[in-house]
């Protein structure tokens, strides 16, 4: 007879078929968490990768949309203008200059373009075309209409139009731009767009502003002629594209850059149509972003002054700037934007203050540093005018 401890002993089938042992469920656990982290992070990383490609995409659509419609409007820009007096057809294109944070310091300077074109809404819409047929009752048009009986003043088929980069004042919006346009029809007289600039450096008071683009952190215009000989140069250098025009050339002073206008004559050729010059070409350069919230944001961790020279700044979220490359290079902190080395994610070198135009401020901590993409365009103007002989002048003269 067995003893009795035999008799409980489990045969040896039994005792594969019992539990794991504590050490063999911690080691599932553990194989079973590295695979489910390893999925995540794939899953992770496409969705990231979606998720900046639709970005990408929207920001895509609204470049193209933006530059689509100015490309439109501004090759049916007209410039032929007779007569004597200051000409009502022309094209300027200054900078403007506003307190942007309201400590009483103008930090904030963007271009402005005026220009006649073409009145082309008067082919779809009804009012537009009975303008003028009106005996009483008829009104400039000022971009919109209300009804279909409404009644304006005769066109002569031309149009004044301002467009106009502003501050986007809104929360969170901090360093972004909203593109305003505005339109206005009969051309010329007291309350023209251009009168209404030449007395006001820092917007178009009483003009009516519509909308164009948001989300736009820089909107620059490059004027084309027969002294630039480089068009892949910087907007604003010696061989680049010009950074203002006055076609009159009695309007801004002589200078380069934002300091005044290359071709510039003085008052005296105000008065003069027969000395007008037009570019032949308009650069259009946009550089646009997705609203906050929807991309990472990275913010300084510390106060960044106005001086110039090298500057190192701390950075909070800044991860994402290490991979952008040479595209990160060109930052915006604000409303300025700088030159800057390849970032750690922890910190910005900054090499160049106030680029692109843009005036160098104090930054406190905390401000945004953005980066969008860059788009251009650069549309033939059929008007194009180069420096004209006057008729009271002997033909192989100029003035």
């Amino acid at each position: 007879m067995e003893p009795r401890a035999a008799a409980f002993r489990r045969p040896r089938s039994a005792r594969r078929r019992a539990g794991m042992t504590l050490i063999e469920l911690l080691a599932a656990m553990a194989i079973f968490l590295g695979f489910a982290g390893m999925v995540l992070q794939v899953m992770g990383g496409g969705l990231d990768l979606w998720s900046s490609g639709e970005r990408t995409r929207d920001e895509n659509e609204q470049a193209s949309a933006l530059l689509d419609r100015l490309s439109a409007e501004v090759r049916h820009l007209v410039a032929t203008d007779g007569g004597e007096g200051v000409p009502r057809r022309r094209l300027l294109c200054d900078a403007i200059t506003y307190d942007a944070d309201g400590d009483g310091a103008r930090d904030f300077r963007a271009q402005r373009l005026l220009f006649v074109r073409r009145l082309l809404e008067e082919r779809v819409h009804l009012p537009l075309m009975a303008a003028g047929t009106h005996v009483e009752g008829a009104q400039p048009w000022r971009g919109a209409i209300d009804a279909q009986d409404a009644r304006f003043a005769a066109t002569e088929g031309l149009v004044e139009q301002a467009l106009l980069p502003q501050p986007d004042l809104r929360p969170g919006y901090e360093g972004r731009l909203v593109i305003w346009r505005a339109l206005q029809s009969p051309i010329g007289g007291p309350d023209s767009f251009f009168a209404l600039a030449q007395n006001d450096d820092s917007g178009l008071s009483r003009a009516p502003l519509e909308p164009l683009a948001e989300n736009v952190l820089l909107f620059s215009i490059g004027l084309i002629d027969d002294s630039v000989d480089d068009l892949a140069a910087p907007i604003g250098e010696q061989r680049g594209p010009l950074w203002q025009w006055d076609s009159t050339r009695g309007v801004l002073p002589v200078g380069d850059g934002f300091t005044g206008f290359r071709h510039a004559r003085g008052e005296a050729s105000l008065g003069d149509p027969d000395d007008d010059v037009f570019p032949t070409a308009i650069k259009f350069v946009v550089v646009v972003a997705p609203p906050p919230g929807e991309a990472p944001e990275a913010e300084l961790a510390g106060d960044l002054p106005a001086s110039g020279g090298v500057i190192r700044v701390d950075v909070r979220n800044g991860r994402y700037l290490s991979k952008l490359g040479a595209q990160g290079r060109l930052l915006k902190i604000g409303h300025e934007w700088v030159q800057c080395a390849e970032s750690d994610g922890l910190s910005l070198m900054i090499t160049q203050r106030g680029v692109l135009g843009t005036l160098p401020s104090v930054h406190a901590a905390g401000a945004k540093v953005l980066v969008g993409q860059r788009f251009e365009r650069v549309v033939p103007l059929p008007c194009g005018r180069g420096d004209l002989v006057p008729r009271d002048l002997d033909r192989g003269g100029r003035r």
